[in-house]
């Protein structure tokens, strides 16, 4: 329960999620008024008259409190930095020491009630192993340090040495110290204690160490009891009052503690309308949606907040601020309990989204659908007269250098580019091709025609005509079909080459097409390749390139 003087960091520490609050600057202007006062009280010395030969043990209670405040003006951040044990074991033995000397230099209270206090305040002081234990259970731990404050308070009003103001500055003090933790029991205490009301009691802190100030420098008073009056401090028996409230916390209905999951967890329809807040407990607790530390009250607070929200992804970013998190689906199940109207609306939001979603789809399809066709109405058969077994025209899109593979469409394409642009047209290995191009990143037109046996070669009118040996290994030959947002491939479905697996010879004609009059994305590059049974693997350079 000792003091703290480091407001002003404290107060940094609330600031960031209100750095545009409006009423940010006046509240920064108090804190550093109550800081600079703070200070003043610290350091303006024994209060007069003073008394002459005091006692050693008020001498050393004086030189014990002042040590104190020496540590909460930074020695303890200090100390903390080389070891969290040391300063835990300082402060508290420190603070121990000056409790007991405290005790025994007030004038006018019994034994008894010294000995009460002093157990209270080692009792405060022994540390506990905390878990994830509820914060009503942590605030019940620290009620003995709030009880040995509240019967110093009483002896100091005992003894005339002590100032009604300083008192009051305790009880002060005592209150500010019991904020915090009632309103972490509040509903939505976070807009509370990340707003004003938080900042504000973190703030007041400071009054524990003036009142410990006030403490050491009117210990230089002389000594005499007061007159009882027969009846405590008004504020006394106020904060006596309160102390039951830490524990149990303000309620705006009855607490339902700690909902254990039940398995499964009741539908919507089979539960009772007074009776859907534990539904939604039960699904909150089943699915992890909450931390486990967090008691049903907040849970149930967090998920009106979200209720109040209007769009999905805002109540799954509430959800994710208080430490949950979920499926939307599993939120949407969740939330039906406490805002069944809010999540037909999403429902309704979603089916409305994903035809939309759906109707964009079909608009771009039938517009890639329009724009495949047109290309594929630029390329004809050029070998109309001449039937195949298989055969097939379409645009065929080129990449960045040009290019294309005729392999065996289980297996990957092995053909190697460069070996082909050194040839100056094919290069073929095993089941694939690789097969340069005039042009890159442009249409092309290419035709796929598979023969029973070697058709006539036709070479009039083409610019490069090469022969080698191609195998399939699975009965499968072709080339890549062009993928809506793909690089390269044929715009149309073209047929397998291959009759079966076997070796094949392949016939591969290229030509630039000069259009008069034609359209600017017109091809301006035609292939065809003729493939027929054949065991030769020997490449033949018809038309080679020149």
């Amino acid at each position: 329960m000792s003091g703290d003087l480091r407001v002003l960091s404290m107060a940094t520490l609330w600031v960031g999620p209100f750095a545009v609050a409006d009423w940010l600057g006046p509240v920064l202007a108090g804190i550093c008024g109550l800081n600079a006062w703070a200070l003043w009280q610290v350091l303006r010395g024994p209060a007069l008259p003073r008394a002459a030969n005091l006692p050693p043990s008020v001498v050393w209670l004086r030189r014990l409190i002042y040590a104190g405040i020496v540590g909460d003006l930074g020695l303890w951040e200090l100390v903390e930095e080389l070891s969290d044990t040391v300063e835990d074991f300082a402060n508290a033995g420190l603070w121990a020491a000056t409790v007991i000397l405290l005790l025994h230099v007030i004038s006018g209270i019994p034994v008894w009630f010294r000995a009460v206090a002093i157990a209270l305040c080692l009792v405060d002081l022994v540390p506990l192993p905390l878990g994830n234990e509820p914060a009503g259970v942590i605030d019940l731990l620290a009620a003995p340090g709030f009880a040995c404050m509240v019967m110093i308070l009483i002896g100091q009003r005992r003894d005339s040495r002590w100032s009604g103001a300083t008192i009051g500055i305790g009880q002060l003090s005592l209150v500010a110290r019991l904020g915090l933790p009632v309103l972490t029991l509040l509903p939505r205490s976070e807009n509370l204690l990340f707003g004003g009301v938080g900042l504000l009691f973190s703030a007041l802190y400071v009054l524990s160490t003036v009142w410990l100030a006030r403490t050491a420098h009117e210990l230089a008073r002389p000594a005499a009891v007061r007159p009882a009056t027969g009846r405590p401090s008004r504020l006394a028996v106020a904060l006596a009052l309160a102390l039951p409230l830490v524990v149990v916390g303000t309620e705006e209905s009855a607490r339902f503690s700690f909902t254990a999951a039940q398995e499964p967890c009741p539908s919507y329809a089979s539960t009772r309308p007074e009776d859907r807040r534990r539904a939604f407990l039960c699904l909150a607790r089943t699915g992890d949606m909450f931390p486990a530390d967090q008691p049903d009250q907040r849970v149930l607070a967090h998920g009106t907040d979200m209720c109040a929200l209007p769009q999905a992804k805002d109540r799954a970013e509430r959800l994710r601020l208080a430490g949950g998190a979920a499926e939307p689906h599993d939120l949407a199940a969740a939330l039906n309990f406490l805002c069944p109207a809010v999540v037909l609306r999403q429902k309704a939001d979603e089916v409305l989204e994903q035809a939309e979603q759906l109707r964009q789809y079909q608009v771009r399809e039938a517009a890639w659908q329009a724009e495949m066709a047109r290309m594929n109405a630029h390329c004809s058969d050029p070998w109309p007269k001449v039937r195949a077994e298989r055969q097939g025209t379409a645009a065929y899109m080129l990449f960045e250098g040009g290019g294309y593979d005729v392999y065996d469409e289980i297996e990957a394409p092995g053909g190697d580019f460069f070996k082909a642009v050194d040839d100056g047209f094919i290069d073929a290995v095993g089941s694939s091709a690789a097969i340069t191009t005039f042009g890159e990143n442009e249409p092309m037109c290419l035709t796929l025609k598979a023969f029973g046996k070697a058709p006539p070669l036709r070479l009039k009118g083409w610019d490069r005509v090469v022969e080698v040996g191609i195998a399939s290994r699975t009965g499968r030959l072709g080339v890549a079909r062009y993928s809506e947002g793909g690089d390269s491939g044929a715009l149309g479905p073209l047929p397998d080459l291959a009759a079966g697996p076997g070796r094949y010879r392949m016939r591969v004609y290229a030509r630039e097409l000069a259009w008069e009059g034609k359209e600017a994305d017109a091809p301006d590059e035609e292939h065809l390749i003729v493939v027929y049974p054949g065991s030769s693997i020997k490449k033949i350079a018809h038309v080679p390139w020149s």
